[in-house]
């Protein structure tokens, strides 16, 4: 007993359900207890006593006995301590005054907070003289009190989820009116309702004319009217509407209705066929709360569970209270969308009340005079760009002919005269070619030397003036093939004088690391190996101007002076500002890389202002373009994108 007791205390402060506690309460009543029989009474809602559980599981009770031992429990209920009776089995009736020898039944109440929340009654084979132990009353009355302690801390734990509900049912409530757009309480309908339902989706569809527009559906953002599942909802939404009462189905009924032919090709039938839904609740939203109302209902809320409903009339239940709770915001902000000119007519209320206030004048006051003095006040328009800075002459060195770079006469910074060796370039097929050239003209003139000596050996015979024939065209055969050897011989000389790469001007070599770049290296014809600059002279720098910003620098040349003055920083050098002219735009566009087009600018600047300029410096150029009003000088950029992309 005491086992039993122990193992009951604990099992009861577990989170386990009702029904599996009252069998291990009936279990120990037998095996314990020594009873042959156990049930549990439990009071119900009206009034009446109902059997909860019974071990075993199947008792012979008959309804009508159930009925007769109402007035038996009612009389155990009014005390608090166990009875031992000995009941008629065709009867329900006993006197709680025989003597207790008689008894063949043990009824205890379960008391909490001083009234009776059930019966333990169990069942003794003893005969009628016999007498049940007092230790065996004791465990039945420990047994109720273990009972009772479970069925407050399991009515606590009710009461406990219950607020918990309510409070997550009014916080969804005033999430619902937090704003009274259509748009935002139907998408709070379908996104937090379908964590209060706890289904799957929730779709909400608002009456327009005679048909209904599916407006907010759960996980969705935007909506697309012309897909197969809007449609299906849309149908859904026109049935329920014509029938003007909710539908509710599950998979059973889901069978009833394929078992009528006639109901297979109905909306409720395909939008089951396509969704896969295992639950489905259609419920419509009439203009007042008048159900009976002939007019159509203002929105169908649709509650959808893709997996099995084990509880449905629990999910029925939570899917009605977030159509009861949702209605009455649901329908103001239905009428506040019927209402024509809205925006208008809260903009016209708002704003004589928004105008009489201090600080409304005073920002307004404020923001006129910021823009008078945006449009009034003249400021310098610049135009500026990506800038490098040059000497004014430098030339590319490129090679005039494929082959290997074989020796390099120059290093970056050396000063070089005109036609000064810088690269000597090595051609293979160059080198190849001479030797060859070479045998054969040393061939041709030996044979040469050989016809010229036959000639003039022979006679007076005819054989002899023959051959001498003979051998003057070969002489003069020989002779112009030696021409054409030498011809290339020329040619060759000259393709090996042109693999010595000079330089074209007098300056500075300015290509970084000229051994580490070219050493070795093939090369191609017409490909720049370096950059010559005459640093001793003048200097530019070149400015690349985006192309929408060409316009403004042309039409200031224009109506200014085509030498604009430039102000430039160097980069290395941010403190100082260098002066200078435009000395020539192009007269196309270019891409560069990224395919963004500019026009090259060519700044003239004074040598003497800088004091070691360095080639491919970067600058930061500021053309000066005349003056303008400040509003345009801050957002011209922002005024240019409006014409393009809104007004033209």
């Amino acid at each position: 007993m005491e086992r039993s007791i122990d193992r009951l205390a604990d099992l009861a402060r577990n989170n386990v359900e009702p029904s599996h506690f009252f069998s291990e309460v009936l279990e120990s009543a037998i095996q314990a207890g020594g009873a042959s029989r156990a049930f549990l009474w439990r009071p119900s809602v009206e009034g009446a006593w109902e059997l909860v559980v019974a071990a075993p599981a199947k008792p012979d009770q008959s309804p009508a006995l159930t009925e007769q031992r109402q007035e038996l429990l009612s009389q155990i209920s009014q005390g608090d301590k166990p009875h031992q009776l000995n009941l008629d089995p065709g009867s329900g009736h006993s006197d709680l005054n025989r003597s207790v020898s008689e008894s063949s039944h043990v009824l205890s109440p379960i008391r909490h907070a001083e009234q009776t929340v059930g019966i333990l009654e169990t069942t003794h084979d003893i005969d009628s003289a016999g007498q049940l132990p007092a230790d065996t009353i004791r465990f039945f009355t420990a047994l109720c009190e273990i009972t009772a302690d479970f069925l407050a801390q399991n009515e606590l734990q009710q009461l406990r989820r219950a607020r918990t509900t309510w409070q997550q049912w009014d916080q969804f409530s005033l999430r619902l009116w937090q704003s009274p757009e259509l748009s935002s309480v139907a998408a709070a309908i379908a996104n937090d309702g379908r964590l209060m339902v706890e289904c799957d989706r929730i779709s909400v569809l608002i009456r327009r004319g005679s048909s209904f527009q599916l407006k907010s559906l759960s996980g969705i953002e935007r909506v697309e009217p012309r897909s197969s599942a809007t449609r299906s909802l849309e149908a859904l939404a026109r049935l329920v509407a014509r029938q003007g009462e909710a539908i509710w189905c599950d998979e059973a009924k889901l069978t009833q209705l394929e078992a009528d032919r006639d109901n297979l090709n109905s909306p409720l039938q395909r939008h089951f066929r396509d969704s896969g839904a295992k639950g489905i609740g259609i419920i419509p939203l009439m203009a007042n709360r008048d159900e009976k109302s002939r007019r159509p209902p203002i929105a169908v809320i649709v509650v959808e569970q893709f997996k099995d409903v084990k509880d449905f009339s629990g999910w029925r239940s939570r899917g009605e209270t977030l159509v009861n709770r949702s209605a009455a915001t649901l329908r103001a902000a239905f009428e506040r969308s019927e209402i024509p000119w809205l925006g208008l007519w809260i903009g016209i209320q708002r704003f004589p009340r928004l105008l009489i206030r201090p600080t409304t004048l005073l920002a307004l006051a404020l923001l006129t005079g910021i823009v008078v003095a945006l449009i009034v006040i003249p400021a310098d328009f610049t135009v500026t760009g990506s800038a490098e800075l040059w000497p004014a002459r430098r030339r590319e060195v490129f090679a005039n002919a494929s082959g290997i770079v074989d020796e390099i006469l120059v290093s970056h910074g050396d000063d070089v005269s005109k036609d000064q060796p810088l690269i000597v370039l090595r051609d293979m097929e160059l080198e190849t070619d001479t030797p060859r050239i070479l045998g054969e003209i040393a061939t041709v003139n030996e044979r040469l030397k050989g016809v010229q000596a036959a000639r003039f050996v022979g006679g007076n015979t005819l054989d002899a003036v023959s051959r001498a024939r003979q051998l003057t065209a070969d002489e003069e055969e020989l002779k112009e093939r030696l021409r054409t050897l030498e011809r290339q011989r020329l040619l060759i000389e000259e393709r090996h004088t042109a693999l010595t790469l000079r330089s074209p001007i007098a300056g500075k070599v300015l290509t970084w690391d000229v051994a580490q770049f070219l050493s070795a290296r093939p090369v191609e014809r017409g490909q720049s190996l370096l950059t010559i600059g005459e640093t001793a002279g003048p200097w530019i720098v070149e400015v690349r101007i985006a192309d929408k910003d060409a316009g403004s620098l042309l039409r200031a040349r224009k109506s200014l002076s085509p030498d604009l003055d430039v102000d430039f920083l160097v980069a290395s050098e941010p403190g100082r500002v260098y002066r200078g002219k435009i000395q020539d735009v192009s007269l196309s566009s270019e891409a560069d890389d990224a395919l963004h087009s500019h026009v090259r600018v060519v700044v003239a600047i004074d040598r003497e202002q800088m004091e070691q300029p360095r080639a491919g410096a970067t600058a930061i150029p500021r053309i000066r373009c005349g003056r303008k009003p400040l509003g345009y000088v801050w957002l011209h950029e922002f005024i240019d994108a409006i014409r393009t992309r809104l007004l033209f």
